[in-house]
């Protein structure tokens, strides 16, 4: 019998494996300059994520607009989603999955699949009106939301949503405790960076591994990289957890809005450009 696999799948893996040992220096590799049709378009990408073929799924989550800006400088735009189609939700949140890629709806409080084109192909509800800020995708295909309605990370899989919270907030620190990001790694562990400024491990199966302060003005952002986690702020400061060494991002010439990562390199998202980073 022969084995038939899913495209999407194979292709997922090999966007989030290709790990190996990290050391703690910051290389710019490529910077994009965002094309000027979105300034006469009026949009400013806010979020970002890696698409296929070095390519990048931008979101503007003002104006609820998905677009793919493709490694040539073409930008393709979502079908049905954004202002331009009279569809005014919050998307705060966009990237490739095996089934597609998948964009949250806060507002709508639901999850849309599109393919890898961006065409609509059809939607996923949310249960119990968890309304998420935040989301990430784990290596397995496991999409985690981050409620503050309900005060802490839920799972969506099969298209089924997890009754109980996969990281309770209300009994790991304290009520209405805050987070500013979160981000997941190669072998599906999570961390939180509260607004408290700590940075909080857990494992695999959500449970407590540590809790460290970070030593960078006004943390902002989290990502995974290699064996690593990193905390920036918005002027480009870094710091590796595993090290506790800073970095500083050369040559950003305005605030990071969003970043996102793949294998050992670092995407940075400003106002103005892409800036491509790799770790060594």
């Amino acid at each position: 019998m022969r084995l038939r696999l899913n495209p999407l799948n194979i292709i997922f893996v090999l966007l989030i494996f290709s790990f190996g040992n990290a050391e703690k220096k910051l290389h710019i590799v490529e910077s994009v300059q965002l094309p000027e049709q979105l300034k006469a378009l009026r949009l400013k990408p806010d979020r970002i994520s890696w698409s296929l073929r070095n390519s990048f799924l931008l979101l503007d989550s003002y104006n609820s607009e998905l677009l793919l800006l493709k490694n040539s400088g073409e930008v393709k735009f979502s079908s049905g989603l954004g202002i331009r189609n009279n569809m005014y939700g919050e998307l705060i949140w966009a990237g490739i999955s095996p089934i597609g890629i998948q964009v949250i709806d806060r507002l709508e409080n639901k999850v849309m699949i599109l393919d890898l084109n961006l065409n609509f192909m059809h939607n996923i509800s949310i249960n119990h009106s968890l309304y998420p800020e935040m989301a990430q995708i784990d290596p397995w295909g496991k999409l985690f939301m981050y409620s503050n309605t309900y005060n802490g990370i839920f799972i969506l899989e099969n298209n089924n949503i997890s009754n109980e919270p996969f990281i309770d907030f209300s009994k790991e620190f304290y009520s209405n405790y805050c987070i500013k990001d979160f981000a997941i790694s190669s072998d599906g562990e999570i961390a939180l960076l509260g607004c408290n400024g700590k940075f909080n491990q857990f494992s695999q199966n959500g449970l407590k591994k540590r809790s460290i302060p970070i030593d960078i003005r006004n943390p902002s952002f989290l990502i995974s990289i290699r064996d690593d986690w990193f905390v920036f702020n918005a002027d480009g400061e870094c710091l590796s957890i595993s090290s506790h060494e800073k970095i500083s991002v050369p040559k950003i010439s305005s605030p990071i809005l969003d970043i996102a990562t793949i294998n050992r390199s670092i995407a940075i998202l400003t106002k103005e450009q892409i800036l491509v980073l790799n770790v060594r």
